[in-house]
């Protein structure tokens, strides 16, 4: 069954971050090619794991202290952060990950909008 995502948010901690819009994840895994001469077809075992997530939304980065200025600090300061990226009310990944851009967009016409670009260390966990 399809879910509405609307119920999605991402969190920081134990924190959730304010005037997010939309969040993706993306998730990689090496294949280490074992094929031998005289093989025939080309043969892989699994490689190395990763995962890339990245998030926008409205700028609320002097009202939301402990979500997008907690992350632009962080971005400041080299930090890694512990993310939770829901996609419903109950369920979500979560893994740690440094932030590795950071836009802001100024138009005169809209909203300031900003994004974030992260990337996973470590394991990515469901729940």
């Amino acid at each position: 069954m399809a879910i509405a995502g609307k119920s999605g948010k991402l969190g920081l901690g134990a924190n959730t971050v304010v005037d997010v819009s939309s969040w993706s994840l993306e998730l990689g895994a090496d294949t280490v090619d074992v094929t031998a001469l005289g093989d025939e077809w080309k043969k892989f075992i699994a490689g190395l794991k990763e995962w890339s997530a990245s998030a926008e939304g409205f700028y609320s980065v002097h009202t939301d202290v402990t979500g997008q200025k907690a992350l632009q600090d962080a971005y400041l300061n080299c930090s890694e952060v512990a993310l939770k990226m829901y996609v419903n009310a109950t369920n979500y990944y979560s893994g740690g990950a440094y932030i590795s851009g950071l836009s802001v967009e100024d138009p005169v016409d809209d909203t300031v909008s900003i994004s974030f670009e992260f990337q996973g260390t470590g394991p990515l966990a469901y729940n």
